[in-house]
C-alpha cells in the first residue's frame, strides 16, 4: 500500500489509496448493516467522479454485486433496470450522489455516497465476503425482445482479464489511466479495477467533458496520463480536434487500447503522429466474456487490408470460427464466432431462456461457449478477421444496440402500426439510426411528425438508441418471401438525404449575418448537403460526434476562437453556434476582427476555403 499515492484524480478532487479504502470500508459496513447478501445487486446511479470508485469497491467489500445505471437515462428506463435487478426478498437500494435530482420508485432507498462522513480507518475483514464464483457486477445491454439483458460476471472471470492486461503491458504504480468510459460500459471495469490492481492512478474527467476533446487534452497533459482506453470514435474525436497542432497529448502516453467498434485503418498512424511512443492495441470480445477476449497489437497497417485483424485470444480464453455443426472452419472460410474459457459470463440475470440461447455446451468437447452472433474467418497467420454481424444487432459509438428493441418501442406509439430501424451511412463516416414507420391513416388520425416520434422514443430509451432520421411510409416494402425489404428502405433513405433535399420538418430560414453565412458553409461542406437553414438541426441532417468535431475544427481555423462542443449538442442549430462564435469573438476584444464580421443583412455569404480534416 502507498497511502499518499493518488488512487483517483478528478477535476476537483484527489483521493489517495488510504482515503479510497477508508470511504469504501465505511460504505461496506453501512451496506452490511442493511443485510446485503452475496449475489444481491446494488444499483449505482452516478455521474463521473470518485464516488463511482468508492461505490463499486464498497459494494464488493460488502459481498454484493453492483449494477451501473446511467442517471441520464429516461425515468422509465431507469425504473425498468432497477425493477429487473431486484429479487423479491432484496432490500431496494440505489447508491447515488447528493446533487442528482433523480426520482426513483417509491420503495427504493437512495444513499448519497458523497454525503457519508468519513469514519476512522477499520481493519480489513479477515476473509472475503463472497466466493470467486459469486457475482461481481451485472451490466445491461440492449435486448432484441424489448427488455434489456443483464450480463452476469463473477469475480474469477473479471480478474482473469484484468490480470492478463496488466501483465501483458506491464501496467504498474507509475501508470495513470484516463477513465473516459461510462460506468455502464464494461471498459470502465478495467479503468477502475485494472488501475487499482496495478497500484496506478485513475484520472477521471467530469461528466460535462464526455464529448469535449479540448477538455480531455487539458487533463491528459496536466495529469501526464500514460494509458488511454476507449472506443475508436472517442480517439477519432481527439485526433480531429488536434488537427495539425502539437502538444495535444502528453509524451507520457505509452499505451492506447481501442475496442468496442470498427477501428478505422487510418487511425493507428494518426495516433502515432500525436503520440510517437504509444503502442496501439485493438481489443475485442463481448460484455458476456468479461471486457475483452481477443487482441491485436497494431505495429503497422498494410495497404491491402480491408480491416484491422481481430487477433488472437487473451490468456485462458479461446476464440473459435465454426460452422453450423460447430466444426472449425478452414482458413479463409467465414463462420460464426464463439468464445470459451475463463472470461465467460454466468448468463443473463433472471432470464434462463436468453441464457440458454446464447450460452451453450459443445456437443463433442463439453466446453462451455458463448455464441457472439458475429462472423469471422481464420487467416493463414492464425489470426482471426472480424466480418460483422449475422443479425440485426449493431454497434454505434461503441454501444451495442438491438434494432428490434427500438422497433418495439416505436410500435408502442398509438399512431404507428409497424416500424423498421436501420443504420444509414458508412462506419466512422457519420452513421445514424433511421426509423421507417407505417401509419394507418384514417379521418381521426393526425399525420405523424418526426419530433412527436422522437419525443416518444426519448422517454423510453437511452439517447444513443433514439433514431435521428424518420421516414413515414404508406406501406412497409416486402421481399418476394414476405420479409422486410431492407435494401429498398436503404435506397429510399439515400434518396431522401440527397444533397438538394432538406428535412421537410424544419422550414428553411436564410442566414441573417456574415457569421451565420460562414457557419452554413461549414455545415454544407462537412455534411455534404444543401441548402441548410439557420434553424436546421445538425444531427437531424446526419451529423454525429465525429462530424461535430470537424465543424468545431473548421470554426477554430476560420474564426480563430475555441468554442465548446457543448453548444452544438445543447442547441444544434446554425443560429445558436453563430451566437456562441460571436460571443467568443467579443470576449477576445479584437475590434479589427469584429469589424470584419459585423452582422449585416446585405453581405454576401463568404467562401471559407480550405479542406475538411476528415480524421
Amino acid at each position: 500500500r502507498r497511502p499518499k499515492h493518488p488512487a483517483v484524480i478528478t477535476e476537483t478532487d484527489t483521493l489517495t489509496y488510504a482515503e479510497v479504502q477508508q470511504r469504501s470500508q465505511q460504505l461496506s459496513r453501512h451496506l452490511q448493516s442493511l443485510n446485503i447478501q452475496p449475489n444481491q445487486l446494488v444499483p449505482i446511479a452516478m455521474e463521473k467522479g470518485w464516488e463511482q470508485v468508492v461505490a463499486v469497491l464498497g459494494v464488493l467489500m460488502a459481498g454484493a454485486a453492483y449494477v451501473p445505471i446511467d442517471p441520464a437515462l429516461p425515468q422509465e428506463r431507469r425504473w425498468q433496470l432497477i425493477e429487473q435487478s431486484l429479487k423479491s426478498k432484496d432490500l431496494p437500494i440505489v447508491l447515488t450522489q447528493s446533487w442528482l435530482e433523480t426520482t426513483w420508485p417509491q420503495q427504493v432507498q437512495s444513499i448519497a455516497v458523497d454525503a457519508l462522513s468519513p469514519s476512522p480507518p477499520l481493519p480489513l475483514s479477515p476473509s472475503p465476503q463472497q466466493k470467486t464464483t459469486d457475482l461481481a457486477y451485472v451490466i445491461y445491454t440492449s435486448g432484441s425482445t424489448g427488455t434489456p439483458k443483464g450480463v452476469m460476471i463473477d469475480h474469477r472471470s473479471a480478474v482473469n482479464t484484468i490480470l492478463d492486461i496488466n501483465q501483458r503491458w506491464q501496467v504498474g504504480p507509475e501508470d495513470r489511466v484516463f477513465a473516459l468510459s461510462s460506468l455502464s460500459f464494461d471498459l470502465s471495469v478495467y479503468d477502475i479495477f485494472g488501475t487499482l490492481a496495478a497500484g496506478g492512478t485513475i484520472v477521471m474527467p467530469p461528466t460535462r467533458a464526455a464529448k469535449e476533446p479540448a477538455l480531455w487534452s487539458e487533463m491528459l497533459l496536466r495529469e501526464q496520463v500514460t494509458i488511454w482506453n476507449s472506443v475508436p470514435a472517442l480517439m477519432q474525436m481527439l485526433v480531429i480536434h488536434a488537427g495539425n497542432r502539437a502538444n495535444i497529448v502528453p509524451s507520457s502516453l505509452r499505451l492506447v487500447l481501442l475496442s468496442g467498434d470498427w477501428l478505422p485503418l487510418a487511425l493507428p498512424d494518426q495516433i502515432r503522429t500525436l503520440a510517437p511512443a504509444a503502442e496501439v492495441v485493438s481489443l475485442g470480445g463481448a460484455t458476456e466474456a468479461s471486457i475483452w477476449s481477443i487482441f491485436y497489437p497494431i505495429e503497422r497497417v498494410e495497404s491491402d487490408w480491408a480491416s484491422i485483424p481481430y487477433g488472437r485470444p487473451l490468456a485462458n480464453q479461446q476464440f473459435y470460427v465454426v460452422d453450423a455443426q460447430l466444426e472449425h472452419c478452414p482458413v479463409w472460410v467465414p463462420g460464426q464466432l464463439y468464445i470459451g474459457g475463463e472470461g465467460l459470463a454466468n448468463g443473463y440475470w433472471q432470464d434462463n431462456v436468453k441464457t440458454a440461447a446464447s450460452f451453450i455446451t459443445h456437443p463433442s468437447t463439453g466446453q462451455a461457449l458463448y455464441r457472439t452472433g458475429d462472423l469471422g474467418r481464420y487467416l493463414p497467420s492464425g489470426q482471426i478477421e472480424f466480418l460483422g454481424r449475422e443479425d440485426n444487432q449493431v454497434k454505434l459509438g461503441g454501444f451495442r444496440i438491438e434494432l428490434g428493441e427500438i422497433e418495439l418501442v416505436l410500435e408502442q406509439h398509438p399512431d404507428i402500426a409497424q416500424a423498421v430501424v436501420l443504420v444509414a451511412g458508412e462506419p466512422n463516416q457519420g452513421q445514424q439510426l433511421v426509423a421507417y414507420v407505417y401509419q394507418e391513416i384514417s379521418e381521426d388520425v393526425r399525420t405523424l411528425q418526426p419530433q412527436d416520434i422522437r419525443n416518444h422514443v426519448s422517454q423510453k430509451l437511452p439517447a444513443y438508441m433514439v433514431p435521428q432520421g424518420y421516414v413515414t411510409l404508406e406501406e412497409i416494402p416486402l421481399t418476394s418471401n414476405g420479409k422486410v425489404d431492407r435494401r429498398r428502405l436503404e435506397n429510399l433513405w439515400q434518396k431522401t438525404t440527397s444533397m438538394d433535399s432538406a428535412p421537410e420538418s424544419t422550414p428553411y430560414v436564410a442566414p441573417e449575418n456574415a457569421i451565420q453565412s460562414m457557419v452554413v458553409e461549414i455545415w454544407q461542406e462537412i455534411l455534404k448537403r444543401e441548402p441548410i437553414g439557420i434553424q436546421d438541426n445538425f444531427f437531424e441532417l446526419g451529423g454525429d460526434s465525429l462530424l461535430a468535431i470537424q465543424v468545431m475544427t473548421r470554426v477554430r481555423e476560420i474564426f480563430q476562437v475555441e468554442v465548446s462542443l457543448r453548444h452544438l449538442f445543447e442547441d444544434p442549430s446554425v443560429a445558436q453556434l453563430a451566437d456562441a462564435i460571436a460571443q467568443s469573438l467579443a470576449e477576445q476584444i479584437d475590434p479589427d476582427l469584429l469589424a470584419t464580421l459585423e452582422p449585416t443583412l446585405d453581405s454576401e455569404p463568404q467562401t471559407t476555403g480550405g479542406e475538411t480534416n476528415h480524421g
